[in-house]
């Protein structure tokens, strides 16, 4: 596995309990870091391009960052990654207060350094 593909892993696994994920789950593992390398690859070549100067090229990078995109919400659904997999059924639609307030006082994850800069 190459290194941008190993630190996804990481920033994944060590985020989790070690029980999370099933030995069996390795390759679609592989599969997620893989695609998030990825398309992280084609949002570089997009913010460097002019839709304008080239329609053509820019057109067939958004269809590839559609279907990485899609590849990952894929996985990250299988990996019970997503908020709505977290929760239960029956404090789903109530939790809204506690979960806001409390996630107010602690640091966002999109807030990395140097992430949006």
């Amino acid at each position: 596995m190459a290194e941008p593909q190993k630190a996804v892993w990481n920033q994944l696994v060590e985020n989790l309990p070690s029980d999370w994920f099933a030995a069996e789950q390795t390759p679609q593992l592989v599969a997620y870091a893989g695609h998030c390398v990825r398309l992280e690859k084609i949002e570089t070549s997009l913010a460097t391009l002019d839709p304008i100067q080239d329609i053509t090229v820019y057109d067939k990078l958004v269809k590839l960052a559609a279907g990485e995109s899609a590849k990952i919400a894929m996985h990250s659904r299988s990996f019970r990654l997503t908020v709505q997999s977290r929760l239960k059924a029956e404090t789903a639609f109530g939790r809204a207060g506690g979960a806001a307030s409390a996630a107010a006082a602690s640091k966002r994850p999109w807030d990395v350094d140097g992430l949006l800069a």
